[in-house]
């Protein structure tokens, strides 16, 4: 019976493909793991419940980091610093209208909050994790109703390069106030292995401000832990 015998350069590429693949899966499985990441975030938060009755949807960014006591365990502490900010609705406008006897044309809240959340984490494929937040927080929120103006000032014509003084229209604080509040918050995500050990995520998560009439958004965002 005729044996077939590979060439000795390729038994030696098959050793060296051997090796590639057998380091590239220890460093993305057996590699230590790092204690500490830190996290940045962007998205868009659409209000829900009462809230969207005065608010509409916004943005939302902000960032972190998570520790994890034992890099082998699937737990982790995590901090998170986020703005989001919303819209007035016509609803608000025209209540805060009726009410202060005021014309208003726009308005606006923004929330600051920091959040502490345990974080559970499980792997689903060899790149990619499912993760799991829930905790709780401290939130400063900053409402302001707005009038449209015409002031005087210089307008300046940068092609032509002259200045004229005139009128522009511009938005004056008509009504405002400010609270700090406790909340809460859980959430779920997806975590994309990247080189090095940094991660593309995607999170959902509802958060609920402790406002006398409770502030509700689920901020949808995508980030990058590093």
């Amino acid at each position: 019976m005729k044996r077939h015998v590979l060439p000795l350069g390729a038994l030696a590429l098959l050793g060296l493909s051997g090796r590639a693949l057998a380091q590239t899966y220890y460093d993305q499985t057996f590699a230590p793991v790092e204690p500490v990441h830190w996290h940045l975030q962007i998205g868009y938060s659409p209000t829900v419940g009462s809230t969207s009755s005065y608010f509409q949807g916004g943005v939302t960014f902000g960032g972190g980091l998570s520790w994890k006591p034992d890099p082998q365990m699937p737990f982790a502490l995590r901090a998170d610093l986020e703005y989001s900010r919303f819209d007035a609705t016509r609803n608000l406008i025209a209540i805060n209208e009726l009410a202060d006897q005021t014309q208003i044309d726009g308005g606006y809240g923004e929330v600051i909050g920091l959040n502490v959340d345990g974080e559970f984490k499980r792997p689903i494929t060899p790149t990619v994790s499912g993760f799991a937040v829930a905790g709780v927080g401290i939130d400063h929120m900053h409402v302001a109703l707005t009038q449209t103006v015409a002031y005087g000032t210089y307008v300046c014509d940068p092609w032509f390069g002259y200045c004229n003084y005139g009128l522009v229209p511009g938005d004056i604080v008509v009504a405002s106030g400010s609270s700090t509040r406790f909340s809460w918050n859980a959430g779920v995500g997806l975590d994309f292995l990247l080189r090095n050990g940094q991660t593309f995520f995607v999170e959902v998560r509802y958060q609920r401000i402790n406002t006398t009439q409770p502030t509700g958004f689920v901020p949808i965002t995508v980030g990058l832990r590093f």
